[in-house]
């Protein structure tokens, strides 16, 4: 990523704890970028590593086109010092990524950010965006595009906003521990936002206990005197942030002591009209947004725009009518034929959610079919989640196809429904193979990322049946 906002040496050594090991303080770079591909004359190069990468090989690259800074972990043996241009600063750090999250630390303290953060397994994405817009209706506010919701993404993003708005508003993502925590110390909250915890990245975080310290952290790391908001309804994760210490705590959700509740919903066309509570009032309001679950993030959006200071009045006044459900699902039509696109990626509380709302869709739709890809990072108890979905399927659904290494789990889960299904061990399997018999119908194609669903949507919307 390209970041165009001027730094100086002296700057970056101060933040990053560096050593400056050839150039001058003075020397200034218009940016930073980690990437030489899309590099810019006068930028630093921030050599970052990962598990299939190393930026330190790309140095020759950088000076090549025009860095005038190196930010380094180790002296590539190619660099000799002695003949090193001393326009261009070379500098050291213990860790390129932990230096790239202390100048973002050191920036956001500068500038006075004011950061709300939002986390959560699932619907976070979708939160961050509503949350966006309707508190875009009263301040001037930045975020975080796209995926830029790590321990790269995060601090990249900061340092992008040369302005000084109201609010900027952060989706925070994690797979292994501490990330959050992490992130957490970058930003410093003032307002945090839990969406929800569910079984999600087992693989790194080993069970659901894991998953809520995790995303619980995030509150940890909120100002003392800032505002801590959860999702009423999950007991777990009720309890753990009750008995936090922060004084100011909001909840959300449509149980009976939530702060702000959701009473009830109906769907009439393509509106919803609903009917929330807050402080022993009721109000009512409609909106384009299909599904509990969106209703929900909503509900969360709307809780943090109160904790700006905004007036429930305004805010449901001011509240957008043209709000569609932002999630990374997409409905697609080819004749009778409607397909959910929610191919982006799946754990056990999305694929819960997503199933959920395919039954909730009209019957003019036709049958309600689920195609489900593995679930990936669930550890020791994939099986046992795969199963589990496989029987809300057969509950919510009329008919199933399973794809992957756990199909048939899926599939063992499903059986007790007696409605047909199928299994195909792989995307490519099923694309060679597969089709469907009902011209009028609504799919869902959901799946892990790994698997690339998105593939089998294609396939549904260009070839048909």
């Amino acid at each position: 990523m390209l970041i165009p906002n001027r730094f100086s040496t002296e700057e970056i050594i101060k933040a990053v704890d560096g050593i400056l090991v050839n150039g001058d303080m003075g020397i200034t770079f218009k940016g930073i970028c980690t990437d030489t591909r899309i590099f810019e004359p006068g930028y630093l190069f921030w050599a970052l590593k990962g598990k299939n990468f190393d930026g330190h090989h790309f140095w020759r690259e950088a000076i090549n086109r025009g860095a005038k800074g190196l930010i380094l972990e180790y002296l590539p043996k190619e660099i000799k010092l002695e003949e090193f241009p001393k326009t261009i600063s070379l500098i050291l750090v213990k860790d390129t990524l932990r230096a790239l999250g202390d100048l973002a630390k050191a920036y956001r303290e500068k500038r006075g950010f004011q950061i709300i953060a939002i986390t959560g397994s699932c619907g976070k994405t979708t939160t961050k965006e509503l949350t966006h817009k309707i508190l875009s209706k009263f301040y001037q506010v930045a975020k975080n595009e796209g995926n830029y919701n790590n321990l790269i993404g995060v601090p990249l993003t900061l340092l992008k906003i040369k302005e000084k708005p109201d609010w900027i508003v952060l989706e925070l993502g994690t797979s292994l521990p501490g990330e959050i925590e992490r992130l957490a110390e970058i930003c410093a909250p003032k307002i945090s936002l839990i969406t929800c915890v569910y079984p999600a990245h087992l693989e790194g975080l080993s069970s659901l206990e894991g998953v809520l310290r995790e995303k619980l952290s995030l509150f940890l790391g909120t100002e003392r005197e800032g505002v801590l908001i959860y999702f009423y309804d999950q007991a777990h994760l009720r309890e753990k942030a009750e008995a936090l210490s922060h004084p100011h705590k909001f909840s959300y959700g449509k149980e009976e002591g939530a702060d702000l509740r959701l009473v009830k919903s109906e769907v009439k066309e393509d509106k919803t009209w609903v009917e929330i509570e807050y402080r022993g009032k009721k109000y009512n309001f409609e909106i384009g947004c299909a599904g509990e679950h969106n209703l929900m993030n909503l509900l969360g959006a709307i809780s943090v725009v109160l904790a700006t200071g905004v007036p429930i009045g305004r805010i449901l006044e001011n509240l957008p009518k043209d709000i569609k459900p932002l999630t990374r699902s997409k409905l697609f039509q080819r004749g009778e034929l409607y397909v959910i696109d929610d191919s982006y990626n799946a754990n056990p509380g999305s694929m819960e959610k997503a199933l959920i709302w395919l039954s909730e869709q009209p019957l003019s739709f036709g049958p309600k079919i689920a195609i489900l890809g593995d679930m990936k990072e669930l550890g020791s108890a994939a099986k046992d989640f795969h199963r589990s979905i496989g029987e809300l399927a057969g509950e919510r659904v009329d008919k199933a196809i399973f794809i992957g290494e756990m199909a048939e789990f899926y599939a063992q889960g499903f059986k007790a429904s007696g409605k047909p299904y199928t299994t195909y061990e792989s995307v490519e399997h099923f694309l060679e193979k597969g089709f469907l018999e009902e011209s009028k119908a609504i799919v869902l194609v959901k799946g892990s990322r790994a698997l690339r669903m998105e593939r089998i949507v294609e396939k549904l919307l260009e070839e048909g049946n």
